[in-house]
């Protein structure tokens, strides 16, 4: 109905699903990306679906999708950041809880991880994990295991899933 069309396709560089979201990148004017939407809105009221949420952003303008911000710098490179909601309360189980030692460590590697994957930025990333770090302190997380486990995260290569 969509996909298929291609000129209606003409003007998506690219495209990305996952479940019910998507992004990509739209070579066009605002108008034409106007006209895009309502075409594709009428081609699927038929089926139930709308496209009620979209951001319009001018290049070097970060945009978000899921947990990840991204945009093209200057130079036309892709620049990634990590994108938190307002609703999130950034907390993370407490370290005094009754879980063994491996449960914390686990929730500090998996986070920072995380971060590594999405940041393709190092010094981004480095502030992300400082900012990251003190949530687990706040947790009463130790600082010695918090600053080993992050520091190690920090000297990995970035690799995608």
């Amino acid at each position: 109905v969509v996909y298929s069309d291609d000129r209606l396709m003409k003007n998506i560089v690219t495209l990305k699903r996952y479940i019910d979201d998507g992004a990509g990148f739209f070579d066009g004017t605002k108008r034409q990306f106007s006209e895009f939407i309502s075409t594709v809105n009428c081609r699927l009221s038929n089926i139930g679906l709308n496209i009620d949420e979209f951001n319009i952003e001018d290049p070097g303008t970060y945009t978000s999708f899921l947990d990840i911000r991204f945009m093209f710098d200057d130079n036309g490179d892709l620049q990634t950041d990590l994108f938190v909601k307002e609703t999130d309360s950034r907390s993370y189980l407490y370290f005094g809880s009754t879980h063994p030692n491996h449960i914390y460590s686990s929730i500090i590697y998996s986070q920072c991880l995380r971060l590594r994957r999405i940041i393709n930025d190092d010094q981004r990333l480095s502030n992300r994990i400082d900012e990251l770090k003190e949530y687990f302190y706040n947790s009463n997380y130790p600082k010695k295991m918090v600053e080993n486990i992050s520091s190690k995260v920090k000297t990995f290569e970035r690799r995608l899933p």
